[in-house]
């Protein structure tokens, strides 16, 4: 997976070189127009945000904030970008360019299993949800054998999704427990997620069944 640099002023560059490089070869990286247009649309706030949360004269609390929730928003619309492109279509200049490594190592491929993530959240705190997985055969919480995580989808409000591109990636995790933090604003909606396994070769398992919690206010 891409790595992004903790130093903010390398991070703006490097938003701002692979923005324009998707813009040019989305359609190579197979990467969906839905995709690369939510990619477009959250840059043109970064570029506005940015600078007035990094000058002295217009720094405040409030811009601040407003910065560091739409950088959190580029990685996981990138991440979910690069989650989705096969290994196949990359070359070593779009793995340069998106400070994507190559896994090292051979290794025995092992096919995706045939079970599910089963997802359960927990959406009694504040802004706040909680989900715990488990694998829809062995019913424990460990990730069957070949896989490496599970990816979390989100959809906030609206009716219950029937599609993947309703939902956003929002992360993934080699545990068995994601957390995830909403805006005031989504107060009282109900989210609606699908998961799924993935393995260190990028390939994806099957989703899960929808589940669903409302957010508390």
């Amino acid at each position: 997976m891409a790595h992004f640099s903790d130093k903010e002023a390398t991070l703006s560059l490097y938003f701002q070189v692979v923005v324009a490089y998707i813009g040019l070869n989305f359609a190579r990286l197979l990467i969906t127009p839905a995709n690369k247009t939510l990619l477009t649309d959250e840059y043109a706030l970064w570029v506005v945000d940015y600078p007035l949360a990094t000058t002295a004269a217009t720094q405040t609390h409030t811009n601040v904030a407003t910065k560091d929730l739409v950088e959190a928003k580029m990685k996981v619309i990138l991440r979910g970008i690069y989650a989705d492109m096969p290994d196949s279509v990359l070359t070593a200049v779009d793995r340069d360019t998106f400070n994507i490594p190559v896994v090292g190592g051979s290794h025995p491929h092992v096919p995706m299993p045939v079970s599910t993530p089963i997802g359960q959240v927990n959406g009694g705190a504040r802004l706040h949800h909680v989900i715990t997985l488990l694998d829809s055969v062995s019913n424990k919480h460990a990730h069957p054998h070949g896989t490496s995580a599970c990816e979390v989808w989100q959809k906030i409000g609206g009716t219950t999704p029937v599609e993947a591109s309703e939902l956003m990636y929002i992360g993934a995790t080699s545990n068995a427990v994601f957390a995830t933090n909403f805006l005031g604003a989504d107060a009282g909606k109900l989210v609606y997620y699908w998961i799924r396994w993935v393995n260190s070769r990028n390939e994806k398992g099957n989703w899960s069944p929808v589940f669903s919690a409302n957010v508390q206010a």
